[in-house]
């Protein structure tokens, strides 16, 4: 049994965030961004995703990074991602695990680029490593 890689583009418009506080400070340990987007495939909309960004470390120079799980909902089935990263704002263009997924992408694993091109839109590329 042998591993493909299947490549799927999606364009991800966000749809909602709301940022809960674990603190008075600017930023805090524990501070979280909830967010959804709409994902769209050919500009055909296919599916959302939904997820959570908690800041886990925060430097004394003010620097902080972050813990994002998320999930994306498609007509086939469900891709979980996940990443650690310092929290940038904009955001440069950065990969994220792909660390599971349900119906047809059940045991996906490999990786997804993200490219946040403005605060409209984002290029997502996913690398999906399934058995064949």
């Amino acid at each position: 049994m042998g591993k493909q890689t299947k490549v799927i583009k999606l364009v991800s418009r966000p749809g909602r965030r709301e940022v809960i506080k674990a603190g008075d400070a600017e930023v805090n340990l524990g501070d979280r961004s909830v967010f959804t987007h709409d994902l769209y495939l050919d500009d055909e909309k296919v599916g959302f995703d939904g997820g959570t960004c908690t800041v886990v470390r925060v430097e004394e120079d003010g620097s902080r990074h972050i813990l994002c799980n998320v999930d994306m909902h498609l007509p086939d089935g469900t891709i979980a991602f996940q990443t650690f990263m310092e929290e940038l704002f904009p955001p440069p263009p950065f990969y994220t695990a792909i660390v599971g997924g349900t119906g047809a992408y059940r045991g996906a694993r490999g990786e997804m680029h993200i490219d946040p091109a403005s605060p409209d839109v984002h290029y997502y590329t996913l690398y999906l490593e399934q058995d064949d």
